[in-house]
């Protein structure tokens, strides 16, 4: 921490982000830009303190968390399977998850805790009503100091824009108050001291209210902000137009932003080699046909599905009860 502090920025940062708990981060740039080399920097001074809890984008990006000297916890849906081939630097378990809702009781303090569920979906809709679940009553738990065995923590949501979406990326009901009830959550997490660091292609792929809850900002190449939304960002993405992807600038909460003469050059770290495996789904289309076909086309379609009725005495009919009667 010492060495990260020569620097005018890094002691700043280290004042204003670091030591303040709760305070959250946006990662804005363009695709190979080097928003997941910058967020894995970052990563490196809070994991010492605090639990660190991460969002498996499933194009490997998490492999970088298996080099912060930290044993790994990967959270995947029950009945489905995750596998690593190859060397790994690191302690890790795998961790099932029968459902959704008790994703966080599950969170490993001081570990890296890896969500992975984006991998584990056919449908994005199935996807989003999980993740909606997840979230569910998460701010209520939080008040009631239910997640204090794990914090402080930071909340690492690469490709924001499956949690946080809004008209923009996704239309649906569960999108859409999936990302208000998060949003929400920002609102009131920094009293608990979780952050968030969202990292996003674009400033408006998620929703405006996240964007108001995060107060430091990490500018990479292809930045594109109105003026009216923030300026300082606005005058920053003139710079990161056509500046390589090692490249970024930084604004910190109270306004100032380093880089003022030349961008920062953020260091490069070697991916693991290491293969990442993810079976089975979660919404994968059972072998038998959904009851509402059933009312659909050719019910002789179904018939070996059918269930024998049970046998029972034939009651006789009244003409039978009559004519015996008559006898």
């Amino acid at each position: 921490m010492r060495k990260f502090c020569h620097e005018e920025w890094c002691l700043e940062f280290f004042k204003q982000v670091i030591q303040t708990k709760g305070t959250s981060i946006f990662f804005t740039g363009t695709p190979g830009s080097g928003k997941s080399q910058k967020d894995r920097y970052f990563l490196q001074y809070f994991a010492p303190f605090e639990t660190v809890i991460k969002w498996d984008t499933g194009k490997d990006d998490i492999q970088l968390c298996f080099t912060l000297g930290k044993p790994v916890q990967i959270l995947i849906p029950l009945g489905c399977k995750f596998e690593m081939r190859g060397e790994v630097p690191a302690e890790y378990v795998i961790t099932p998850v029968p459902i959704p809702e008790i994703t966080w009781r599950l969170i490993k303090p001081g570990w890296i805790n890896i969500i992975s569920m984006r991998n584990y979906y056919l449908d994005e809709k199935n996807l989003k009503s999980d993740v909606r679940a997840m979230f569910k009553n998460f701010l209520l738990r939080l008040r009631l100091d239910e997640f204090k065995n794990w914090l402080p923590a930071v909340f690492d949501a690469d490709e924001a824009h499956v949690i946080l979406g809004n008209l923009r990326i996704d239309a649906s009901a569960d999108g859409k108050q999936t990302g208000q009830d998060v949003a929400n959550i920002l609102k009131e997490c920094r009293s608990k001291g979780l952050r968030w660091l969202i990292i996003s292609q674009g400033y408006y792929d998620i929703q405006g209210t996240a964007r108001e809850n995060t107060p430091c900002y990490v500018v990479s190449r292809g930045t594109v902000v109105d003026r009216r939304d923030n300026p300082k960002l606005n005058y920053l993405s003139g710079f990161a137009r056509s500046c390589e992807s090692k490249h970024g600038w930084i604004v910190l909460p109270n306004g100032d932003h380093y880089g003022k003469t030349s961008p920062i050059p953020f260091p490069y770290f070697e991916p693991m080699k290491t293969r990442i495996i993810y079976r089975g789904f979660v919404d994968e289309e059972k072998d038998m046909a959904d009851d509402s076909e059933m009312l659909r086309g050719d019910p002789g379609v179904f018939a070996s599905q059918m269930f024998e009725p049970e046998h029972s005495p034939a009651i006789p009919s009244r003409y039978a009860v009559y004519d015996g009667v008559n006898q």
